[in-house]
């Protein structure tokens, strides 16, 4: 399982061991048969996970609904349960670390839900159009943590994915929210894969995600 990183004040010590791991608070219920949530589908309509999802998970942990956007999702053919993860946003930008997810069984009933959305309480938001570009970010990166950017596979994905789609927003313990680079960092010798944070208005890794730590 992946470990997420806050960063010493030492970026040169990039996780090391005296780094300390944070999550923002998770919540997680369950509602035994079932939750009815038919009013989130309109009369004559057909269930949309897609929706549903979004409009409960909106109403349940009072959230804009244009804060949350549908991530991914599956279906047990044999039990007939769904399942969903929600991702929460700001200005169409999503947090790196926090999630939601809603469990339906074959009723389309809400049988679980859990999510680690933040309520930002503090200098919310850091400015929103970034200071540095994705390649002065992955040039941060790489020297930081020893590795080579990874670049996004999909086809229609160039090189380097574009500046905007590689921006996220980091929630942090004080209640406020950084705008970050999303940069993927691999190094095959040492056997390191990290996930960086880089501050998008400085030189400097925030947070990391080390994919290969047990």
């Amino acid at each position: 399982m992946a470990n997420f990183f806050a960063p010493s004040d030492n970026a040169n010590a990039a996780l090391g061991p005296q780094l300390q791991p944070w999550y923002p608070e998770s919540d997680f219920k369950t509602f035994g048969s079932g939750l009815d949530v038919s009013k989130y589908t309109p009369e004559g309509q057909q269930f949309d996970v897609k929706k549903v999802s979004v409009a409960f998970l909106a109403e349940y942990y009072k959230k804009n609904p244009d804060s949350l956007t549908y991530r991914d999702g599956y279906e047990d053919p044999d039990l007939g349960v769904k399942h969903a993860w929600v991702e929460q946003t700001h200005d169409g930008i999503k947090f790196a670390n926090t999630d939601g997810k809603v469990t339906f069984n074959r009723f389309n009933k809400v049988v679980t839900v859990s999510s680690s959305y933040v309520t930002l309480t503090t200098a919310p938001i850091t400015l929103l159009k970034a200071t540095l570009t994705l390649e002065e970010a992955i040039k941060v990166a790489e020297e930081a943590l020893r590795g080579t950017y990874v670049p996004p596979t999909s086809p229609s994905a160039s090189a380097t994915s574009d500046d905007k789609s590689s921006l996220q927003f980091l929630a942090n313990a004080d209640g406020s929210a950084t705008l970050v680079y999303s940069v993927p960092v691999k190094n095959d010798s040492q056997g390191t894969y990290f996930q960086a944070y880089v501050d998008a208005h400085e030189p400097k890794i925030v947070a990391a995600t080390d994919y290969v730590a047990h």
